[in-house]
Protein backbone atom coordinates (compact mmCIF):
# COMPACT_ATOMS: atom_id res chain seq x y z
CA UNK A 1 0.00 0.00 0.00
CA UNK A 2 1.50 3.23 -1.19
CA UNK A 3 -0.36 5.90 0.80
CA UNK A 4 -1.69 4.04 3.86
CA UNK A 5 -0.14 5.25 7.13
CA UNK A 6 1.69 7.95 5.17
CA UNK A 7 -0.94 10.10 3.44
CA UNK A 8 -3.90 8.72 5.40
CA UNK A 9 -4.83 6.39 8.22
CA UNK A 10 -7.94 4.28 8.62
CA UNK A 11 -9.95 5.18 11.72
CA UNK A 12 -12.71 2.61 11.20
CA UNK A 13 -13.90 0.05 8.68
CA UNK A 14 -17.47 -1.22 9.03
CA UNK A 15 -19.11 -3.98 7.02
CA UNK A 16 -22.70 -2.68 6.90
CA UNK A 17 -24.03 -5.62 4.91
CA UNK A 18 -22.76 -8.04 2.30
CA UNK A 19 -20.66 -6.04 -0.15
CA UNK A 20 -21.40 -2.70 1.56
CA UNK A 21 -18.69 -0.97 3.60
CA UNK A 22 -18.06 2.38 5.30
CA UNK A 23 -14.48 3.44 5.92
CA UNK A 24 -13.58 6.50 7.98
CA UNK A 25 -10.18 7.87 6.99
CA UNK A 26 -8.09 10.72 8.40
CA UNK A 27 -5.87 12.55 5.92
CA UNK A 28 -2.41 13.77 6.98
CA UNK A 29 -2.66 17.53 6.46
CA UNK A 30 1.12 18.08 6.68
CA UNK A 31 1.97 15.55 3.94
CA UNK A 32 4.65 16.89 1.54
CA UNK A 33 2.39 16.38 -1.50
CA UNK A 34 0.53 19.55 -0.54
CA UNK A 35 3.71 21.62 -1.00
CA UNK A 36 3.36 21.06 -4.75
CA UNK A 37 -0.41 20.68 -5.10
CA UNK A 38 -0.69 23.67 -4.70
CA UNK A 39 1.82 25.62 -2.59
CA UNK A 40 -0.35 28.67 -1.88
CA UNK A 41 -3.72 26.94 -1.75
CA UNK A 42 -3.34 23.17 -1.28
CA UNK A 43 -6.06 20.73 -2.36
CA UNK A 44 -6.22 16.96 -2.03
CA UNK A 45 -5.20 15.55 -5.43
CA UNK A 46 -7.94 13.54 -7.10
CA UNK A 47 -5.54 10.73 -7.93
CA UNK A 48 -4.74 10.40 -4.22
CA UNK A 49 -8.44 10.05 -3.41
CA UNK A 50 -8.68 7.28 -6.03
CA UNK A 51 -5.61 5.58 -4.57
CA UNK A 52 -7.12 5.67 -1.06
CA UNK A 53 -10.27 4.00 -2.45
CA UNK A 54 -8.18 1.39 -4.28
CA UNK A 55 -6.11 0.60 -1.18
CA UNK A 56 -9.23 0.30 1.01
CA UNK A 57 -10.74 -2.09 -1.54
CA UNK A 58 -7.54 -4.14 -1.47
CA UNK A 59 -7.69 -4.29 2.32
CA UNK A 60 -11.32 -5.47 2.26
CA UNK A 61 -10.69 -8.05 -0.47
CA UNK A 62 -7.36 -9.20 0.96
CA UNK A 63 -5.40 -8.67 -2.25
CA UNK A 64 -3.88 -5.99 -4.43
CA UNK A 65 -6.35 -4.63 -6.94
CA UNK A 66 -6.25 -2.23 -9.83
CA UNK A 67 -8.94 -0.34 -11.67
CA UNK A 68 -9.54 -2.08 -15.01
CA UNK A 69 -11.94 0.62 -16.16
CA UNK A 70 -13.59 3.64 -14.63
CA UNK A 71 -17.14 4.13 -15.89
CA UNK A 72 -17.80 7.26 -13.83
CA UNK A 73 -15.52 9.43 -11.72
CA UNK A 74 -17.19 12.67 -10.77
CA UNK A 75 -15.52 15.16 -8.45
CA UNK A 76 -18.31 17.11 -6.78
CA UNK A 77 -16.38 19.28 -4.30
CA UNK A 78 -12.80 20.33 -3.65
CA UNK A 79 -11.21 18.71 -0.62
CA UNK A 80 -9.00 21.13 1.30
CA UNK A 81 -6.42 19.63 3.67
CA UNK A 82 -6.60 20.69 7.31
CA UNK A 83 -5.70 19.23 10.67
CA UNK A 84 -8.06 16.40 11.61
CA UNK A 85 -9.71 16.20 8.17
CA UNK A 86 -11.70 12.98 7.84
CA UNK A 87 -13.47 11.48 4.88
CA UNK A 88 -16.04 8.72 4.77
CA UNK A 89 -15.75 6.26 1.90
CA UNK A 90 -18.94 4.30 1.26
CA UNK A 91 -18.08 1.29 -0.89
CA UNK A 92 -20.43 -1.15 -2.55
CA UNK A 93 -18.92 -4.18 -4.21
CA UNK A 94 -21.66 -5.22 -6.62
CA UNK A 95 -19.99 -8.38 -7.87
CA UNK A 96 -16.51 -9.85 -7.98
CA UNK A 97 -15.23 -7.12 -10.29
CA UNK A 98 -17.49 -4.06 -9.95
CA UNK A 99 -17.51 -1.35 -7.33
CA UNK A 100 -19.29 1.90 -6.52
CA UNK A 101 -17.90 4.49 -4.14
CA UNK A 102 -19.12 7.71 -2.62
CA UNK A 103 -16.64 9.88 -0.72
CA UNK A 104 -18.01 12.43 1.74
CA UNK A 105 -16.51 14.95 4.14
CA UNK A 106 -18.23 17.31 6.55
CA UNK A 107 -21.63 16.51 5.06
CA UNK A 108 -20.55 17.21 1.47
CA UNK A 109 -20.24 14.72 -1.35
CA UNK A 110 -16.68 14.84 -2.69
CA UNK A 111 -16.50 12.07 -5.28
CA UNK A 112 -18.72 9.48 -6.98
CA UNK A 113 -17.10 6.47 -8.63
CA UNK A 114 -18.25 3.46 -10.64
CA UNK A 115 -15.45 1.16 -11.72
CA UNK A 116 -14.40 -2.33 -12.67
CA UNK A 117 -11.53 -3.85 -10.71
CA UNK A 118 -9.10 -6.67 -11.40
CA UNK A 119 -10.20 -10.11 -10.24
Amino acid sequence: MILKDNFYRILSLVNNSEGDYSIKVELVSKHPIFCGHFPDKPVVPGVCTLTVIKECLGLILGRDISFVSIKECKYLSVLLPKEGLTIIINLTITDVSKVRALVESEGKQILKLRAAISE
